[in-house]
């Protein structure tokens, strides 16, 4: 069960690796510290995941795996309602920055999606477990 974690997890890191290479995570710069910190908490909640998966605990890693997305749609939610929240004025400049903020805004959604799949393909092929 391990040699294929470790197996799969090597694949997933060659993934992100050739996608950053690819240039498909410049905008990850750019984001804000709310946005930082979405991914930072829908990480950790990954990351014991993870951790479950890793020591066999299927139930566990199914559980955290289902709920990944939906508390990465919380933050998504939370992300627009905060850039709404800056808007003090109708100027270009800050219809600008509200419209850059609902966009970062959907980020947590993106990386909760792909923390799911990632889970769910370490708990069929490391358990042979249906989530």
């Amino acid at each position: 069960m391990r040699p294929r974690f470790v197996v799969l997890t090597a694949m997933m890191a060659a993934v992100v690796l050739a996608a950053w290479r690819m240039g498909l995570l410049a905008a990850i710069p750019a984001l804000g510290g709310k946005e930082a910190v979405m991914l930072g908490a829908l990480g950790a909640y990954a990351a014991v995941g993870f951790g479950a998966a890793w020591r066999g605990l299927w139930e566990t890693a199914r559980h955290i795996a289902n709920g990944v997305p939906m508390f990465a749609l919380g933050c998504t939610g939370l992300g627009m309602l905060l850039a709404v929240n800056g808007l003090h004025s109708l100027t270009p400049a800050a219809m600008a920055v509200v419209f850059r903020d609902m966009a970062f805004s959907i980020t947590p959604n993106i990386a909760g999606v792909l923390l799911m799949a990632w889970l769910r393909e370490l708990i069929w092929w490391c358990g042979g477990e249906e989530i």
